[in-house]
């Protein structure tokens, strides 16, 4: 148990940040599966001061139905707040205007990159340290929120120094943009509670914590929007509702009695939480420069505007990130209860096959009406300029989603190098191909090195963690998929208008799945129809 434990804690070492918007996220948001390994609440001693702790955990049952379920239920909530962050970005790209949209989306992509450093895999030293010894989670949440304090004062002052010096700097003042970047370094707060949530079990208190904080964020910021207070309006309001987040996570673990014990902090204590974080920060911050250098490069070389075109267009690649979330939640438990190869194999294949009916066809949608997609949500401005970007970003979430699983496969055995080499390889990659195209070709070099550096990336973890988790039969996995989307094409292909088009190609894909995945692997059909006849989520 201790063996999954750790595998299971030191996951964003093998580049598994997670990129929710605003995204502060890179060491901790991919944890929150770790309430999936135990079916059952499990006993509870006390502290010491009267509250209960849990003890004992259980591992994961392979059962199709609940994995299946508890995939639903994930991308439900998801789905939930990624939607309010896209319906935030679509207004403010209409509302601002290309420029004012892209020193937004700037000021975000520094914000994200900065939020790393506070972070640093403390929230998973945290996790580790006490689900083996739940008595000491306020001692370590005192430290943890000790830490992320100085780093984030640090981190704060070194941009506001530089700030001069980039484009955080424009007409509306560098207040603006550091008013951003404070708001997304605001967010690691809450992450730092939702890893004790983590820790606890209890992980739906502060996931509603995480969801209302979005809906909240996305209703002030439009709502200053449409005061057309512009961007100074946007960033007060972003970061009025991103703070809301951390205060209210903190007094509920007040109220449930496992608030910080400030007194039990010591010295001692801080430098043994930043023993053994050096990997996991140093993978958390490669795979979010893999993340987000493409926009502050674009920044540094092509200006406000071709930001704002390519970060609306990107939105279109973060928004169904989900499903490779959802997907590697439900499917790593089972993966690491029996790291075998050939059991790990053939649940990234069943992962894979997850995702690749969602990303195909989407894949598919956007390379066909592409140009309608973005002219409906953004406007004629963004669809002329942004249509050559998506259609490289269009395999994008796939290829992201396969390097997703593929880095959680590689350490279902336990902690390995070979996850970070994996991450610098397409690190290396991106920032070099990045850096030589850029300049001359804008967001389009962008757009094709992303897809580029994930298909990297994944083909990295796949051939270095060979001896691991086996060699996924891709083909396989994606034949379904690649079928009854060829079949879609036909539909949303033809002179129809939107709307009908893809209703169509709906039609049309969904049978050809069924059918297809029928006869390559019958029981993924057999778990849908038992959840469709009992009707109901777990």
């Amino acid at each position: 148990m201790n063996h999954l434990r750790w595998s299971c804690c030191t996951q964003t070492a093998t580049g598994l940040g997670r990129v929710p918007a605003p995204a502060a996220s890179a060491a901790c948001q991919g944890t929150p599966w770790l309430g999936l390994m135990w079916s059952r609440r499990p006993p509870r001693h006390d502290t010491g001061d009267g509250h209960p702790t849990p003890v004992g955990h259980r591992l994961p049952h392979d059962r199709p139905v609940h994995t299946a379920r508890t995939a639903l239920t994930l991308g439900i909530a998801e789905i939930i707040g990624k939607l309010s962050m896209l319906i935030l970005t679509v207004g403010a790209a209409r509302l601002l205007g290309v420029a004012d949209f892209g020193v937004f989306s700037y000021a975000l992509a520094i914000g994200t990159l900065a939020a790393v450093v506070p972070q640093w895999g403390y929230d998973i030293v945290v996790i580790q340290r006490a689900s083996a010894d739940p008595s000491r989670l306020r001692e370590l949440l005192a430290e943890l929120l000790a830490m992320r304090t100085l780093l984030v004062v640090l981190v704060f002052a070194v941009i506001g120094g530089l700030s001069g010096f980039t484009s955080l700097s424009g007409e509306q003042g560098t207040a603006t943009g550091l008013l951003i970047v404070a708001a997304v370094l605001m967010d690691t707060y809450t992450e730092a509670y939702r890893s004790a949530a983590a820790a606890l079990q209890r992980q739906s208190m502060m996931a509603a914590v995480h969801l209302a904080q979005r809906l909240l964020t996305a209703g002030a910021a439009l709502l200053a929007l449409f005061a057309d207070t512009g961007l100074t309006g946007l960033a007060v309001a972003f970061l009025a509702g991103t703070v809301v987040g951390p205060v209210t996570a903190a007094v509920l673990m007040r109220r449930t009695g496992y608030g910080p014990r400030w007194r039990e902090m010591s010295l001692a204590g801080l430098v043994d939480l930043n023993r053994g974080t050096w990997v996991i920060g140093v993978a958390s911050l490669a795979l979010m420069v893999l993340f987000r250098i493409d926009t502050v490069m674009i920044g540094w070389f092509a200006g406000p505007s071709e930001v704002g075109i390519y970060a609306a267009t990107y939105r279109l690649l973060e928004t169904t990130l989900f499903v490779s979330f959802v997907a590697a939640r439900t499917i790593f438990p089972l993966m690491a209860s029996s790291p075998e190869p050939e059991r790990i194999r053939h649940f990234s294949e069943q992962g894979i096959s997850m995702m690749a009916a969602v990303f195909v066809p989407y894949a598919v949608l956007l390379w066909c009406r592409g140009h309608t997609v973005l002219d409906v949500l953004y406007g004629h401005q963004f669809a002329d300029a942004g249509t050559g970007m998506l259609a490289w970003l269009a395999p994008a979430p796939f290829l992201y989603g396969v390097s997703y699983l593929a880095s959680y496969a590689i350490v279902a055995a336990g902690p390995t190098l070979r996850a970070l080499t994996s991450s610098l390889i397409a690190l290396a990659v991106n920032t070099g191909l990045n850096l030589a195209l850029i300049p001359s070709y804008g967001g389009i070099a962008a757009a094709f090195t992303t897809s580029l550096s994930y298909g990297v990336y994944a083909a990295a973890l796949i051939l270095l963690g060979r001896a691991r988790a086996g060699t996924p039969r891709l083909p396989r996995a994606m034949l379904a998929s690649v079928t009854a989307s060829a079949l879609a094409c036909g539909p949303l292909l033809a002179p129809w208008p939107f709307v009908p088009a893809v209703f169509a190609a709906a039609v049309v894909y969904v049978p050809a799945w069924l059918f297809v995945t029928q006869r390559v692997d019958p029981k993924q059909v057999q778990v849908l129809r038992r959840m469709l006849r009992r009707g109901r989520i777990a």
